[in-house]
């Protein structure tokens, strides 16, 4: 019985521990644009970013700025469960779900409600907390398209 209780406690002084380290992404992240990598995608001047982050609440907006002034905004209000959650993206209307891949990092998926657009995000944070980096990918009627974006914490 005594050895029982003493593996229950370290079990749940292990979980304890392992979200201690789970990573806070919460913050204002700036694109930095000469670390993104765009391949087939249009390349904007400038993209901020504002996540509030409260494990397993998940906010973020946001603001994309083109070359010629044109802007575009974004949000995402939900959790890190794996639950679809209403989204918008320039495509149109559709579904988010996030889920956690390790302790700093996440998954993002977004399906557009006519089916047609599908767009896969693998987000992960720096050790040091201050490089937030987007491995994009995305499946719609013109073929795949990936591209990467880097995002520095100010």
């Amino acid at each position: 019985m005594r050895v029982h209780g003493v593996f229950l406690l370290g079990m749940a002084l292990g979980a304890g521990a392992l979200q201690g380290q789970i990573a806070d992404l919460s913050g204002t992240w700036h694109l930095d644009a000469q670390k993104s990598h765009w391949g087939k995608m249009r390349r904007p001047a400038s993209v901020t970013l504002q996540i509030d982050h409260r494990e397993p609440v998940f906010r973020y907006t946001g603001v994309v700025v083109y070359g010629n002034d044109q802007t575009r905004h974004f949000t995402f209000d939900g959790a890190l469960d794996g639950k679809p959650y209403p989204g918008q993206r320039s495509w149109g209307a559709g579904t988010v779900s996030l889920t956690r891949v390790s302790p700093t990092a996440l998954t993002s998926v977004f399906r557009s409600e006519d089916g047609k657009y599908v767009e896969t995000v693998e987000i992960s944070l720096s050790r040091d907390r201050k490089v937030l980096t987007q491995q994009m990918s995305l499946t719609c009627p013109e073929g795949k398209r990936s591209w990467t974006e880097v995002y520095q914490k100010r």
